[in-house]
């Protein structure tokens, strides 16, 4: 190290959070011999172009062309540890920590005169601490370099986990063993152990069954062969199964029939006006059903263990969203220490949320330690992934308020809902599904709430962003229900914007006052207020509204929301057509997401979630019978064909001001459309035929039943 160069300097706080955990900067650098610069993520590349878009700001940085930057896919051996990727956080956390560890190697370039970054190789101190205090370049705006994965995604080329047998160097894995798990005919189900002996007696040869408490799994050199022997051990294994609740339209009356509830207020504020004769008291209630992830790509995994004589570790190949959390649930499930663990990220089918990606990769590495040095792969079909996976849970929300001359006075929101995460990495015993079979006696684990700091859960998006006088949001969860919930893109904040925004609709209506002009008039935030108004502007919204109300069947709707009151804002139009069935034909959208990075990535992250809600707005619902999910295909759990894609206009409010450095933070913008597209669906709706359908989806069945009233 150069006796110039500093090394334990004092650092100033770092508004990354990632950076405060992870401070050094060897831990997000690396300075190769020929002078690029390999840079390190713990984030997860889910489809959302996340190391695209790190890879652009370190080269912005560093200053180098993009081809002399190199971006680690996550792992658990040398990639700091960021947690999940997850919440729209990825730009916020990890790229503004490597935005700062590059602005630091810049300046450490530039100070010594030295020719390229090969040159910090020999004397950058592992140690050293990334500088906080040198500032970065005061604007990433739009850079427009194409994503690398493009083109091996549109020729198909091997890069996805679900393509192995091959090693992450795409070579061919030999003497691949392909596991599969023995599932019982419920959702809950028990092993009758007396029936596993003759059962085993009857596979073939070639294939290996184990079991462990009511845990089945079998192993064989082909996928078929080992699909033969789980059909006929389901067949010859008896099991005794727990009897589902019966519930109505996917978790309608779930809150009635739950065995307990935790109720507490989540937020209160101001005081309780007194009411008058003018007074109007508004009340409605709003459901979103049990969804699925429902990823085109049913979850995979691959694992090895090490002989004893090499160790003993194990290594795990996951598209996991959060490859720490899952080698500390991992460690916890096999009795061993975190560091005998390396959790290799690779490319799965997208997800947006806790799909079964963790949980098959447990049941890899439980079926490779019954023969160490062996490679397993285990694949879930469809079914499994649609019975095994969390489902996002049910969510019933209750809105009142009261309304004097045009003013809020009240407004009060209760949401009933189960939990939205079951990941692993949150408790002392593993969240995995199939661990909890185990004779090991692993205790089911309840499904928590995110914590209000982190952005809530089922509350996310439940304080209201417009002006009254009296706030309350009281929660309320749902325990003891056999559905394991968890994360689904936005979490609660669907279903509360949904809520909100449609209640809002109402009492605009009722009012006699523009739904865009009561947005305006309550929303406090000059952001906000920007966002709806060139919404509105950009689409003429008056002439378009008019127009549209003469054609039979037509409708346009709006709605706002900033993601979890503190992300992206985001407001959303939706044109649709209502004849036998609602038909969306078009979405506006307009998203301050702060300091733009890459426009295009973006636009696509908005657009994609515009769809994907537009998706559960009209289509979307689990369905379960007394023993089992029953929505385990995709005539059973329809989702919106190509065919009916609406059109959709994205248009980004500029970020980067130069009079505001508040402006400059990215705000994210993965999930910021889910809750407003919904909403301004249903608000269109509304102004199409008169009929407000509180109830999703929005299918023929739910819209005549809104329509009997």
């Amino acid at each position: 190290m150069s006796g110039n160069m500093t090394l334990n300097m004092t650092q100033t706080p770092s508004a990354s959070v990632s950076l405060k955990t992870n401070p050094l900067l060897a831990q997000w650098l690396r300075f190769e011999a020929n002078g690029s610069v390999t840079v390190f993520t713990g984030k997860a590349e889910l489809g959302q172009g996340i190391l695209h878009a790190l890879k652009l700001m370190a080269a912005h940085e560093l200053e180098l062309p993009m081809a002399q930057v190199q971006i680690q896919a996550a792992n658990t051996q040398h990639s700091p540890d960021e947690g999940m990727t997850s919440g729209s956080l990825s730009v916020q956390d990890s790229g503004m920590a490597i935005r700062q560890a590059c602005a630091h190697a810049a300046q450490l370039v530039k100070t010594h005169g030295f020719a390229s970054y090969a040159d910090l190789r020999s004397i950058v101190d592992p140690k050293l601490p990334v500088d906080v205090s040198v500032a970065p370049k005061s604007t990433a705006l739009n850079m427009t370099d194409g994503r690398d994965d493009i083109a091996a995604l549109v020729q198909g080329e091997p890069i996805f986990l679900h393509d192995l047998g091959i090693n992450v160097d795409l070579t061919p894995i030999k003497n691949l063993w392909h596991g599969r798990m023995v599932r019982g005919p419920g959702l809950r189900s028990s092993l009758q152990v007396e029936s596993w002996a003759g059962a085993l007696a009857a596979l073939p040869a070639g294939v290996q069954a184990f079991r462990d408490g009511s845990l089945v799994g079998v192993l064989a050199s082909t996928e078929e062969l080992a699909e033969q022997a789980v059909n006929k051990l389901q067949r010859l294994l008896k099991w005794d199964v727990e009897e589902l609740p019966a519930c109505r339209e996917g978790g309608v009356d779930l809150f009635e029939v739950a065995p307990a509830m935790d109720s507490q207020v989540f937020h209160e504020a101001g005081q309780l006006p007194e009411e008058n004769q003018d007074t109007k008291f508004y009340e409605a209630i709003y459901f979103r059903p049990a969804l699925h992830h429902g990823s085109m790509g049913p979850s995979v995994a691959m694992a090895v263990w090490a002989s004893s004589e090499a160790g003993g570790g194990l290594k795990v190949w996951s598209h996991s969203q959060g490859i720490f959390p899952l080698r500390k649930d991992l460690a916890l499930a096999f009795g061993v220490e975190e560091r005998q663990i390396e959790v290799q990220h690779m490319r799965g089918a997208g997800c947006y949320g806790h799909n079964g990606a963790d949980d098959v990769a447990y049941d890899a590495a439980w079926l490779a330690k019954q023969v160490p040095g062996q490679c397993v792969r285990v694949q879930w079909t469809r079914e499994e992934e649609m019975q095994q996976s969390p489902l996002a849970p049910a969510m019933r929300v209750k809105l009142q308020a009261t309304v004097q001359q045009h003013e809020l006075l009240t407004w009060q929101h209760d949401v009933w809902s189960q939990g939205h995460s079951s990941r692993p990495g949150r408790a002392p015993t593993p969240a995995f599904k199939d661990s909890w079979l185990t004779s090991q006696n692993f205790p089911v684990l309840e499904p928590i709430n995110v914590a209000a700091v982190a952005g809530a859960g089922a509350e996310r998006n439940a304080i209201p962003p417009y002006r009254s006088s009296h706030v309350k949001v009281n929660a309320h969860r749902l325990l003891g229900l056999p559905f394991r919930t968890s994360a689904l893109r936005s979490l609660g904040a669907h279903a509360n914007v949904f809520a909100s925004e449609s209640f809002l609709d109402e009492i605009a209506h009722d009012q006699g006052i523009d739904p865009v002009a009561i947005r305006i008039s309550k929303l406090i935030d000059l952001r906000a207020k920007a966002v709806v108004q060139t919404l509105a502007d950009q689409i003429n919204w008056l002439e378009r509204r008019q127009s549209l109300a003469q054609k039979e069947g037509w409708g346009l709707g709006i709605a706002y929301a900033r993601y979890k009151g503190k992300g992206a804002y985001c407001a959303v139009a939706a044109e649709v057509e209502v004849t036998h069935q609602v038909n969306v034909h078009r979405l506006w959208v307009v998203a301050d997401i702060g300091e733009i990075i890459q426009a295009d990535g973006a636009v696509s992250q908005l657009e994609g979630g515009a769809i994907q809600s537009t998706s559960w707005a009209l289509k979307e619902q689990a369905h379960w019978d007394s023993n089992n999910i029953t929505s385990i295909d995709w005539d059973a759990y329809p989702i919106l064909r190509f065919s009916e894609v609406p059109d959709v206009d994205v248009h980004l409010m500029p970020g980067n001001s130069q009079n505001d450095k508040s402006l400059n933070s990215p705000l994210g913008a993965g999930e910021a459309t889910q809750g407003p597209t919904t909403a301004a669906i249903a608000n269109a709706v509304f102004h199409a035929v008169g009929v407000r359908v509180r109830q999703l989806p929005l299918t023929p069945d739910n819209l005549a039943k809104a329509a009997l009233g």
